[in-house]
């Protein structure tokens, strides 16, 4: 029930679907900032917050869908500056350029994977074991890491520290660059913030795109 209320397809997200088409294919990034704002935001925040994160998701993979459909092709130059516009409120040139590179091994934006600060994370909402190992292990210095989270750990993660989706994953995504950095499994990491609910939104909040990532945590 809760997938279907999020796919509902109402008049006003067809209407903004194509608005956010339209400034992609301008670039107009006035104008898409403040439409990406109506898609991440404001029209989620109409819904439950159980279906916000399934909503926003859902608008997100239509509009990339009509995107690739205006340009006619789903690499184009275009496509990979979107993807990163929309993680990012900019595009940086190597950002774009390892967006690109995932793009043209069929990885699907928002379905297979999504851009953030802390680089490029593909989950399994299609993005197979086998599509992963064609990713090279270094696309640029914008994605130093791979992290790769799946539907399972953020429902675990939802359920054990009472979360939305949206909080779980940022959670989840820091705790597995955590885990890399610092050479700490992930349960470790979840055991400890078990205790420590004041910790645990201080690493969910964290921009982990420093080198010292274990500054003023306490772990």
């Amino acid at each position: 029930m809760i997938s279907q209320l999020a796919n509902v397809n109402l008049p006003e997200q067809t209407e903004l679907i194509f608005a956010v088409v339209s400034a992609a294919l301008s670039r107009d990034q006035a104008t898409l900032t403040r439409l990406l704002k109506q898609v991440v935001y404001s029209l989620p925040f109409q819904y439950p917050e159980c279906l916000r994160g399934e909503i926003a998701s859902n608008l997100l993979i239509q509009i990339t869908r009509e995107l690739e459909n205006s340009l006619g092709s789903p690499t184009h130059p275009t496509m990979a500056w979107f993807v990163v516009y929309v993680g990012l409120g900019s595009s940086p040139p190597e950002a774009v350029q390892a967006v690109q590179m995932i793009l043209e091994k069929d990885f699907k934006p928002f379905e297979d994977f999504f851009v953030d600060r802390q680089g490029i994370h593909f989950y399994d909402r299609g993005a197979t074991s086998e599509k992963i190992k064609q990713i090279p292990e270094r696309l640029s210095e914008f994605t130093q890491m791979r992290v790769r989270i799946n539907a399972s750990e953020v429902d675990g993660v939802m359920e054990r520290f009472n979360l939305s989706e949206a909080e779980a994953r940022d959670l989840l995504l820091n705790l597995k660059i955590l885990e890399k950095k610092m050479d700490v499994p992930v349960e470790q990491l979840l055991c400890i913030l078990d205790c420590s609910p004041g910790l645990r939104q201080e690493v969910m909040r964290a921009d982990l795109t420093s080198n010292t990532v274990n500054q003023g945590f306490d772990l």
